[in-house]
């Protein structure tokens, strides 16, 4: 049994699905020979991906800002052509056999030491353009990691050095059942949405990483922060039988959501809901708010490539305002900045 930090309430039992943390400074993931020509291949449709993302990027950009600012994103178009960045990764698979990220974040290192020594500060600041270029492949190859998995298949707990905003919005299609993270608090952006969803999840757990591998039965107890992986039937079979009664009580308390929120000594209390999205909103109402104290409008910038247009927010609005109990919302202002930052606006 590993302690952490309980950031979410909650017991679950689930497959583990192991983000690679490579990008972190860890030792690099390792394959078995027979794995190569499979990372080679993930490694390429990351690269397309990137290439066709990157395409749609400047055509939005381009038509909503102007062609100068587009130029940023042509720049990392160039780079992520550059037979010789992709080459290393290749060799680096091939040679090391190492996980596709393990390869690029290699070459990021290479390349990170080349410009360090580098005089000229126009070109120094340039590692800012190839730094992004071999994130957004990586962030393909996150994506793919959640393929193959459907949300009619047994859920997963999510195991990582950390969670950010935008890699939590990726895992949306993905039936996550709980969250292990080795860094992280109470405040953290993977405790926030954990909780809005109703997920049970557990930070501070240190090296669970290197423990754990995709596939492995984990224990998550968002109660008293514990996690275990690879419980022996006796265990597993307690701590599934805590999950199901966790579930019932959440049930009892939906009972009393249409009763009037209201003190011992009759004062009312106007009960409402923090969200991210359209679904929350829903949630929300089914759990008796009356309203939502604060829609985050910051995540609506994460999960998207360049700025949403003005259509494309007028609709989140609408539907949000639409799913929110008595259409009674505040939107906060956009909290951008610190470590919820979007690539394309610098």
């Amino acid at each position: 049994m590993r302690r952490g930090i309980a950031i979410s309430p909650g017991v679950v039992v689930g497959r583990a699905l192991l983000l690679d943390n490579s990008s972190y400074g860890f030792e690099p993931q390792r394959l078995d020979k027979g794995q190569v020509g499979h990372e080679l291949e993930r490694l390429q449709r990351a690269v397309a991906a990137a290439q066709r993302e990157l395409a749609a990027i400047i055509a939005q950009v381009s038509a909503q800002v102007g062609n100068a600012e587009a130029d940023i994103f042509r720049s990392h178009q160039l780079i992520l052509a550059d037979p010789s960045l992709i080459t290393k990764a290749k060799q680096h698979i091939i040679e090391r056999q190492v996980t596709a990220s393990s390869a690029l974040h290699a070459v990021l290192d290479e390349y990170t030491a080349l410009f360090a020594r580098i005089q000229d500060d126009y070109l120094k600041h340039r590692m800012a353009d190839v730094r992004d270029s071999i994130l957004r492949i990586e962030s393909h190859l996150l994506i793919e990691q959640t393929e193959g998995i459907t949300p009619s298949d047994e859920p997963v707990v999510v195991i990582a050095h950390e969670i950010l905003p935008s890699q939590a919005m990726n895992l949306g299609r993905v039936n996550v059942a709980g969250i292990v993270t080795e860094i992280g608090s109470n405040t953290s952006h993977a405790a926030i949405l954990a909780r809005s969803r109703a997920i049970p999840a557990v930070a501070g757990v240190s090296g669970i990483t290197a423990e754990a591998r995709t596939g492995d039965r984990v224990v998550v107890d968002g109660r008293d922060g514990h996690v275990i992986v690879n419980p022996g039937p006796e265990v597993e079979a307690v701590f599934r039988t805590l999950q199901r009664e966790f579930v019932n009580l959440r049930g009892q308390l939906i009972e009393n959501r249409d009763l009037a929120a209201v003190t011992r000594d009759g004062i009312p209390i106007e009960l409402l809901a923090n969200i991210n999205n359209a679904a929350d909103a829903r949630l929300a109402a089914d759990v008796g708010a009356v309203g939502v104290g604060l829609f985050r409008t910051e995540y609506m910038f994460l999960t998207h490539q360049t700025v949403p247009n003005e259509d494309e927010q007028f609709e989140t609005y609408r539907q949000v305002i639409d799913a929110s109990p008595g259409r009674n919302v505040t939107i906060r202002t956009l909290d951008l900045g610190g470590d919820k930052s979007v690539p394309y606006l610098g």
